[in-house]
């Protein structure tokens, strides 16, 4: 007997879902389990929901489809909040199936009941519930709001009563699915003209891109690194974008967050071209302290009035960027000079040194040696994760993945796994702290299970340590910010990795080489400096 839950299940697979990543609950989650298996869809059980909704959010980005998580009732959909809001702000596309009551014991019930559409209509692009009447409807529609315009989760409530029942073959998605035809703008659009009257009237204008270019996808990647080239302008990225042009391109200047020291090259420019940049990337909440004219390229209309553009092109990114890379000349006002000056200044805290252990820049820098140019790094929230947003040198799109909108904690080794999944013959490295470490160390009975060889290093100083500058800058006590001696070496390999404890450059590199090549998961605890941040130009308290 075909039930509702085939016909989910079979949605799911005609839009070429591989994975559904949960925390089994009550009946819905048997029953789509199983559907889904019959279908050639795995379920990979997870440590945690929030983990779960991370991992979904992160494949999604890395393939330009939406990733699935999955939740039971109540508790269960309480618990992936954290990782479906930052899907919501990283721009993630994902869905989020809860098992929820029928509707005769959502009335009556009042155990674990609560109304999770109300829970996550804010956090998502939409909440739906399955019916008998429109199944097929509401998981087509789901998938494709999660990728349309500014991707991100859509959540769906799965009532059992309704995936038990059975279903006729006309419930079933269609065979033949509608195909659709995008209109690209060419170099005779007057908004492409315009955008490129203005950049020849600059001098020396720069080029900022953000999130929506990956989004977009491969080609819209591709085109804008020949635009960049064409353009022949400094190239900043956002923390989302690092790697749209590989940050060892002699016109790569790094991440753009709002650092002081970056104006150093965008306060000698007369104009900013801003591409697929999305203003939840802005970590100047609400401002734009740029007074230079802006030309803004996107595929969503700029409605915040955060940044009033002179010029602004809503259209496919790819072919938009295709056409302009056609009507621009070669910038010639920038000194190449000021340019490779800038890069080596972003380079430093690279190699600042310490007679107090080991810096967290030599643990960056190293990593960086170590990991293949194609490998994918994900960083956790904290004091390494600004240090490495400004040192770490991304040379792939998509090559740098962490919470950037939400800037959560306990995102960075989900998204780690999530990163193997998604292309397994890729070396992937998590860079965390200890406290993000500590919440989630069920992840790692994860990946020792699937066979996820990942290489996790934990910048262990012993704080939480951005809120330890803070105190220390204010003259306050250390308090609520200091972490117990723990062996983190010794409880991954209870989890079934192999670890090490490193307090040394030369071990630090030598245990990387033999993780990255051994083809299995590692921890690799890291013994810091936990005041050698201090030398990061940008790590600042406020």
């Amino acid at each position: 007997m075909a039930t509702y839950a085939d016909v989910a299940a079979a949605c799911l697979a005609d839009a070429g879902i591989e994975y559904i990543f949960g925390v089994p609950g009550s009946l819905s989650s048997v029953e789509l389990i199983e559907a889904a298996s019959m279908r050639g869809i795995r379920y990979i059980l997870c440590s945690n929901e929030s983990s779960a909704a991370v991992m979904a959010g992160t494949y999604g980005i890395l393939k330009n489809r939406p990733g699935v998580c999955s939740t039971g009732v109540g508790p269960g959909a309480a618990a992936a909040v954290l990782g479906i809001a930052n899907n919501w702000l990283e721009r993630a596309p994902c869905l989020l199936l809860t098992d929820r009551y029928s509707d005769e014991q959502f009335r009556r019930l009042q155990r674990q009941r609560l109304d999770q559409d109300r829970i996550y209509r804010p956090i998502t692009k939409g909440t739906f519930k399955l019916a008998r009447d429109s199944a097929a409807v509401t998981m087509r529609r789901a998938l494709a709001l999660a990728m349309e315009g500014r991707q991100g989760p859509v959540h769906v409530d799965l009532p059992h009563d309704v995936l038990q029942a059975e279903a006729e073959e006309s419930d079933f998605p269609p065979e033949d699915a509608p195909s659709r035809h995008l209109a690209e703008i060419g170099a005779d659009h007057p908004g492409i003209e315009a955008a490129a009257r203005a950049i020849a009237c600059a001098e020396r204008p720069a080029v900022l891109v953000g999130l929506q270019v990956n989004r977009s996808g491969r080609a819209a990647e591709e085109a804008f690194a020949v635009f960049a080239e064409r353009l022949g302008a400094p190239v900043f990225a956002s923390l989302a974008a690092k790697g749209t042009l590989s940050e060892n391109h002699p016109l790569a200047m790094g991440t753009f967050r709002g650092a002081p020291s970056e104006e150093e090259i965008l306060g000698k420019a007369d104009l900013l071209v801003l591409v697929g940049f999305d203003v939840v990337e802005l970590f100047a909440p609400g401002h734009w302290n740029h007074p230079q004219p802006v030309v803004m390229l996107d595929e969503v209309a700029h409605i915040d009035d955060v940044i009033r553009p002179a010029v602004e092109v809503v259209a496919d990114l790819a072919g938009a960027l295709r056409a302009l890379a056609g009507s621009v000349r070669p910038s010639e006002g920038w000194n190449t000079e000021d340019l490779d000056s800038y890069r080596a200044m972003r380079r430093g805290p690279l190699h600042a040194k310490s007679d107090g252990g080991m810096m967290p820049g030599a643990v960056v820098r190293i990593a960086r040696e170590c990991l293949p140019d194609g490998g994918i790094m994900t960083a956790d929230a904290g004091s390494h994760k600004v240090l490495a947003s400004d040192t770490w040198e991304t040379r792939r799109p998509r090559g740098f993945l962490t919470s950037s909108g939400l800037g959560s904690m306990a995102v960075g080794l989900p998204a780690a796994l999530a990163a193997k999944l998604a292309e397994p013959e890729t070396p992937v490295v998590c860079l965390t702290g200890d406290g993000g470490f500590l919440m989630r160390l069920g992840d790692l009975e994860t990946a020792a299970r699937e066979g996820l060889p990942v290489v996790v290093v934990v910048f262990n100083d012993g704080y939480l340590n951005l809120i330890k500058i803070k105190q220390d800058t204010r003259n306050f006590q250390r308090l609520g910010s200091e972490f117990g001696a723990t062996d983190y070496a010794a409880v991954a390999r209870g989890l079934g990795f192999e670890a090490v404890r490193v307090d040394s450059e030369k071990a630090l590199k030598e245990a990387l080489a033999a993780a990255i090549s051994s083809g299995g998961p590692w921890v690799i605890d890291a013994v810091i400096n936990p005041d050698g941040y201090l030398a990061a130009k940008d790590v600042r308290p406020d």
